[in-house]
């Protein structure tokens, strides 16, 4: 699952992802949630990745965050 389908489905704002996973809120926002197609997007680093793997109990994973999308 994308990142900012799961903060949408969970009614979070960009914000409180930030505090759960120890990030700023501009690279959850300005980074992150984009669209992979735009150029601002940047995957999160290895640490956030497993902060968000746990904060979605399993629902966002590493393998998520680096498929390609064909």
């Amino acid at each position: 699952m994308k990142i900012n389908d799961w903060r949408i489905e969970r009614g979070l704002s960009y914000s409180e992802l930030a505090r759960k996973v120890g990030a700023s809120h501009a690279t959850v926002a300005r980074r992150w949630c984009l669209e992979e197609s735009d150029p601002q997007h940047m995957k999160p680093a290895t640490k956030f990745i497993r902060a968000l793997t746990l904060a979605s109990d399993g629902q966002v994973t590493a393998n998520d965050i680096y498929r390609q999308e064909v």
